[in-house]
C-alpha cells in the first residue's frame, strides 16, 4: 500500500479545469480552484527543522479562527465557485478546537476537503469528521520516536500518540484516503527554517547562543515504508527544499497563482499559501458581507500584485511544476502546437 506519489500527478488533475486555464490565458480569472484554509494562525505545537513557514507564524498574532467564520466559509465558497480547501496553514489546524464546524459547513456546501496535520490531535475528529474528507495526510516524517523529537523538538511520547491516533482514525474511516508523509531531510542539503525567519537559538554549555539544527532522517526510509504498511495507509515521501531550489526552476511569472489562495484565521486572503502575508489582497474577506473578495479577484490590483511576483525571490514553491507547464504549454505559442 505504500507509495511516493500520493495523490495523482497536479499536472494531470490541470485537465479537469481547461476552463480556468483559457480563462488564464486571456487574462480571466475564475474562483481559485482549490484554497488554503488556516483554521489557527501564529502558532504550532511543533517545531521542525526545515519549516518554511516559520516565518508566516512569526509575522502574525495568534488567532484561532471564529466559530461564525467557519460556518460561513462553506456557502461562500460553493457560490464563489471553490471546489475544494486544504484544511492545514502556517500552524496546526486541530489547534482549532472547533474545527467540527469548518468541516461540517465544507461538506454541506459540496466541498471536497483533505487535511494536513502534525497529528498530535487528531484525535479531535470524531467519526463524522474523518467521513467527510476527502483524505488525511500526517506529517509524520520519521519513523522513531528519537528521530521524530529530534527533528520536531518535542516530546517522544507524542510521537507514539500520532500512531495511535492514525489507527484511530483508520478503524473510524475505512475508506479515507490516509497517508503518512516523510520530508527528507538533510541539514547539509536543504533549506532549513533558519533560512526563512530568524533562528531558533538554545543556550549550549559554555552559555554561547547556537543555532538549532539536526542532521538527518533519510536512514529511516525503509522503515517508514514499513511503519505505513503496519498502520494501513499510504506512505508520501519527498525531498525538502533543497538551498539552491530558486535556480532549478523553469519559469519566469508566477502564472499558476489565480488557481489558489488562503483564507487565513485573521481574515485575511493571501494570494500564495508559500508567501502569507507578503502578497494579501484584502485584510478582511468578510467585509461588506463577504462581497469584497470576489468584487478584488481578477482586478487591476489583483493583476498587478501577481506581475510584482519575482519567482527568484521565492526560496520555495510548491506550484513550481504547475507554473512550468502552464507557462511553457498553455501560454506559449509554439509553431508545432496544433501537431498532437
Amino acid at each position: 500500500m505504500t507509495q511516493t506519489t500520493g495523490l495523482a500527478d497536479p499536472l494531470f488533475k490541470l485537465f479537469h479545469h481547461a476552463d480556468r486555464l483559457s480563462g488564464l490565458r486571456q487574462g480571466k480569472f475564475s474562483a481559485p480552484i482549490m484554497v488554503d484554509i488556516d483554521p489557527v494562525d501564529g502558532v504550532c505545537n511543533l517545531d521542525c527543522d526545515w519549516c518554511c513557514q516559520a516565518a508566516s507564524r512569526a509575522s502574525r498574532p495568534t488567532r484561532i479562527m471564529a466559530d461564525e467564520t467557519m460556518i460561513r466559509l462553506g456557502s461562500f465558497c460553493q457560490a464563489w465557485g471553490v471546489k475544494s480547501w486544504r484544511i492545514a496553514g502556517d500552524s496546526e489546524p486541530l489547534l482549532n478546537k472547533n474545527i467540527s464546524l469548518l468541516i461540517k459547513s465544507g461538506h454541506a456546501h459540496a466541498i471536497d476537503m483533505g487535511l494536513i496535520t502534525n497529528g498530535v490531535y487528531l484525535d479531535r475528529l470524531s467519526k463524522i469528521d474523518l467521513q467527510h474528507l476527502r483524505w488525511l495526510g500526517v506529517s509524520l516524517d520519521a519513523a522513531s520516536a528519537e528521530t521524530w523529537s529530534s527533528l520536531k523538538h518535542a516530546r517522544q511520547e507524542d510521537f507514539h500518540r500520532i500512531l495511535e491516533n492514525i489507527r484511530r482514525a483508520r478503524s473510524l474511516a475505512p475508506e479515507l484516503d490516509i497517508s503518512i508523509k516523510f520530508l527528507r531531510w538533510n541539514a547539509e542539503e536543504s533549506l532549513s527554517k533558519s533560512r526563512f525567519t530568524v533562528p531558533i537559538r538554545k543556550i549550549s554549555g559554555d552559555g554561547v547562543l547556537q543555532p538549532v539544527l539536526q542532521g538527518n532522517n533519510c536512514n529511516e526510509e525503509p522503515e517508514f515504508r514499513a511503519l505505513a504498511e503496519r498502520l494501513g495507509v499510504h506512505a508520501i515521501l519527498r525531498d525538502s527544499y533543497p538551498k539552491d531550489f530558486p535556480s532549478r526552476y523553469r519559469f519566469a511569472k508566477c502564472v499558476a497563482t489565480p488557481l489558489g489562495g488562503v483564507f487565513d484565521a485573521s481574515h485575511n486572503f493571501h494570494l500564495c499559501c508559500d508567501a502569507r502575508n507578503v502578497y494579501v489582497l484584502t485584510d478582511d474577506y468578510t467585509r461588506d458581507d463577504w462581497r469584497e473578495l470576489p468584487a478584488l479577484w481578477g482586478g487591476d490590483r489583483h493583476k498587478e500584485m501577481i506581475a510584482s511576483i519575482q519567482p527568484g525571490n521565492c526560496l520555495g514553491c510548491a506550484k513550481y511544476r504547475m507554473n512550468e507547464a502552464i507557462e511553457k504549454y498553455i501560454f506559449a505559442d509554439t509553431p508545432d502546437h496544433n501537431f498532437i
